[in-house]
């Protein structure tokens, strides 16, 4: 195992420092490394050209020899210019947030999607420092100045090329995958079943809660992986949920986190399909973890991010055996390792995915009629022409149907209209 120096600059009301520092050091367990030492600095602002100031680095430097440490890990993100200014100061590579979380996503990638999606991740952080290394090289071996470099500058662009060369044939092989995966999920669509997904924090027990659907459920598939650890899952897993003559296929992803770079995101966004192309998003959330609004933020930014904003999320709080749950007693609640609601979220999961059928009697203005031109997943029988509007029946799903409730007519003034049409 590794060892390595935390660091990170603390700025000026900087409410949430706390716990992002706490959440760095469970990045760091995650990837097999030891803290063996941390610091931190207090500023207003954070220095562009090294993070911390002068008398900062060189107590990070002198930290760092005396704890012997493999690298320093810097809790937030840091320039290229920055990163290679520390490393410098203090003998051993510096990696920032980013760069630790990459890091992990390649030790826990099991797929030739997933670790394609690493690379690519990898790759599209990576090249500029390169480039930017070997440029500088070449300048000082031959003498070039920033109008006439040399040779130097023909290397440099060869490096692009090859890393551009590179980053587009993965590119191409995700969208292969991706053809693929869109084409099974056709497949499952035709079959006429819903698709749920588990979203959510990572480390909120989403495959803990796939599980004990599935042990609730008698599901005789194989279980996912269950880990106390930061980004435990990388690969979408799928499961088919039989339950109450209903049946759903249920989906588990990769976690979110703050600041997740958008790199990573775009890398992932082929496998986050299972989320975008869910008709319920199931988000778990950690309930016991009191930074738990933060991390709901977080999640809806993402969803939002990936194109998943409209699609119904269903609020779950997970881990509710290890806190006071009363502040959720609204709200859906479990604990995977108890079971307690397990049955009242399936059957939950039942309801939104195939709600009850209402069947209403709408009297729709003639300028509200694209709504019925626009809705093709309800059944629109037209009864009669009048002055005020048209008179219809609307059946279908109870959520389908919302938008025409304003329309719907009083049961008396129904039944007269009804009875003159008999007459």
């Amino acid at each position: 195992m590794s060892r390595a120096v935390l660091a990170a600059v603390q700025l000026t009301n900087d409410t949430a420092f706390a716990s992002r520092f706490e959440e760095c050091r469970r990045l760091c367990e995650a990837c097999g490394i030891e803290v063996a030492g941390e610091i931190v600095q207090k500023s207003r602002s954070l220095d562009p050209k090294t993070a911390f100031r002068q008398g900062k680095i060189e107590e990070l430097a002198n930290m760092t020899k005396a704890l012997e440490a493999d690298c320093v890990i810097f809790g937030s993100q840091l320039s290229i210019a920055a990163s290679a200014r520390l490393s410098a100061a203090c003998g051993v590579p510096v990696k920032d947030r980013t760069a630790l979380i990459l890091d992990i996503f390649s030790l826990r990638a099991r797929s030739a999607q997933a670790k394609m999606q690493v690379e690519l991740a990898r790759l599209e952080y990576a090249m500029p420092a390169l480039i930017r290394d070997v440029d500088e090289a070449e300048t000082h071996q031959r003498g070039g100045s920033a109008v006439n470099r040399g040779a130097g500058e023909t290397r440099a662009a060869g490096l692009r090329r090859k890393y551009q060369n590179r980053i587009t044939e993965l590119k191409k092989r995700l969208a292969s995958i991706e053809k693929r995966d869109h084409q099974a999920s056709n497949h499952r669509n035709k079959s006429g079943l819903k698709r749920a997904a588990l979203a959510g924090y990572t480390n909120a027990g989403k495959s803990s809660l796939l599980n004990s659907i599935m042990k609730h459920t008698g599901s005789q598939a194989g279980t996912a992986e269950e880990k106390d650890m930061l980004f435990a899952t990388l690969d979408t897993s799928i499961r088919r949920i039989d339950y109450d003559s209903h049946a759903f296929y249920l989906y588990d992803t990769v976690g979110f986190v703050s600041d997740l770079p958008h790199g990573l995101v775009e890398a992932f966004r082929s496998t986050l399909s299972a989320v975008t192309d869910a008709d319920l998003i199931i988000e778990v959330i950690d309930g016991s973890d009191p930074e738990w609004q933060t991390h709901v933020r977080v999640t809806e930014d993402t969803l939002n991010q990936i194109g998943a904003g409209d699609i119904e999320v269903l609020r779950v709080f997970n881990k509710i055996d290890l806190c006071d749950h009363s502040e959720f007693a609204q709200a859906m609640c479990v604990s995977c390792r108890t079971g307690e609601g397990i049955e009242e979220l399936t059957e939950e999961i039942i309801a939104r995915l195939y709600p009850e059928e209402i069947t209403i009697h709408c009297l729709i203005p003639y300028e509200r009629m694209a709504m019925i031109r626009n809705n093709l997943s309800l059944r629109i029988n037209i009864l009669e022409s009048y002055e005020d509007g048209m008179m219809t029946e609307i059946s279908g799903e109870r959520v389908r149907a919302l938008p025409f409730m304003k329309y719907q007519m009083e049961e008396t003034d129904y039944e007269y209209r009804m009875g003159q049409i008999k007459q």
